[in-house]
């Protein structure tokens, strides 16, 4: 017979710096000039890392650094931190979660994106179930998805409800959690947190997330906007299946599907079968964290992506060539790219006006985290208030396709 499985266990846990992830980690190094060094040098972050009593794998390190490289918070040669990076080292969320809220400020959706940052960062609210009840576990938690096929803004739902009902009192509150299966310490701690984090993001000069109204919730309860902030931060976290596929396969060519714990798992959910999209057309599920199983992968925190236009003017490179396709009624095509990965053929007069609003995009973000939101010009503002038309029109259009 098999051994028992504690022998395989270890007699400690492991130090924190050896199963966290660092990125956090490299930021405070830096904030607080405790590696002011490049990434060569005796002073730099893995030089730093390197003297704890229990180091990180360097490859652990190497991977970190480029991740906020590629987010753009940190610089690749000196590893200096960028505005966008300063911001993140005040903010309590993993980084791609806080590039994710900062974007939101743009968007329209801060005070829901704050929500969904806090969770994501924090743990799940939802509770596992005895056997015998998974399925009510499971229609609730559908139900209070409201058809969004989104972990994140189920989440944000969540919240709007508990919200309501602790107004009312501490009761109410309770038999809310308990009727949809969510731990009230986990909902209340959420919320306490999303203050806090509220806070920090007004010690960086952005206007208070939580309260109702102004240019950066001008669209808090808008789908689209939602999604496409989610898309700006957790980017290149996206994976993508075509007609009759039942996995989807990740930027870095891995096979995955939706996790148990994923709303979009649920026994009902389009992404919980095989993809029934119009031959030609691309799902697309933007994630949170992939998981290694016994035989597969998984992705958590999981939104499925209703337009793709989120990707080509919010994400990676973006880049425009000329179709090459042998036929005078293509003559006037042209390819879009998001890092040679995403392909899609348009226009090209579309695709320039893409490539002009996407410009003036990042030049808007850039400027949000450097100066904050009053410092847009009419053309920043014109461009973000565009974005937000192509976004909902986009959506709509697939939604009712």
């Amino acid at each position: 017979s098999a051994p028992p499985r504690f022998t395989s266990l270890k007699a400690f846990q492991e130090s924190e710096l050896l199963r966290t992830p660092l990125e956090e980690m490299c930021l405070q190094s830096k904030k607080l000039n405790l590696a002011p060094g490049g990434p060569e040098d005796h002073d730099g972050i893995p030089a730093f890392l390197m003297k704890a009593l229990t180091p990180p794998h360097p490859k652990s390190v190497e991977n970190a650094l480029q991740l906020l490289v590629d987010l753009g918070a940190m610089d690749m040669d000196s590893n200096d931190l960028t505005d966008l990076g300063s911001c993140l080292a005040v903010l309590s969320l993993e980084p791609r979660v806080g590039k994710m809220v900062i974007w939101s400020y743009l968007l329209g959706c801060a005070r829901p994106a704050v929500s969904a940052g806090v969770s994501m960062s924090y743990k799940s609210p939802f509770i596992l179930p005895p056997p015998h009840l998974r399925r009510d576990a499971d229609s609730s938690k559908v139900s209070l998805s409201e058809g969004s096929e989104s972990d994140q803004i189920t989440i944000i739902n969540c919240l709007r409800y508990f919200d309501r009902s602790l107004k009312r009192g501490t009761s109410p509150a309770n038999g809310f959690c308990h009727a949809n299966f969510l731990s009230f310490p986990t909902m209340k701690m959420i919320a306490d947190i999303r203050k806090n984090t509220a806070r920090e993001l007004m010690s960086v000069g952005l206007p208070d997330a939580i309260q109702n109204g102004g240019f950066h919730n001008r669209g808090a309860n808008d789908e689209a906007l939602m999604q496409a902030s989610i898309a700006a931060g957790l980017y290149p976290n996206v994976a993508s299946r075509v007609r009759g596929e039942l996995n989807f396969s990740t930027m870095t060519n891995r096979k995955a599907k939706v996790h148990v714990s994923s709303v979009n798992s649920c026994k009902g959910q389009p992404l919980a079968s095989k993809c029934t999209k119009s031959k030609g057309d691309v799902e697309f599920i933007i994630f949170g964290e992939l998981v290694r199983g016994v035989g597969s992968f998984t992705m958590s925190q999981t939104t499925h992506l209703v337009s793709p236009l989120p990707l080509f003017l919010l994400c990676g490179e973006l880049r425009v060539r000329p179709a090459e396709v042998a036929s005078e009624e293509y003559n006037n095509l042209s390819v879009l790219s998001v890092d040679d990965w995403i392909f899609f053929l348009c226009e090209s007069d579309v695709a320039s006006n893409l490539v002009v609003l996407r410009k003036r995009l990042n030049s808007a973000f850039l400027k949000l985290v450097s100066k904050g939101i009053n410092s847009l010009d009419s053309m920043e503002k014109d461009a973000v208030m565009t974005l937000s038309a192509v976004l909902r029109s986009g959506h709509l259009e697939m939604l009712t396709r």
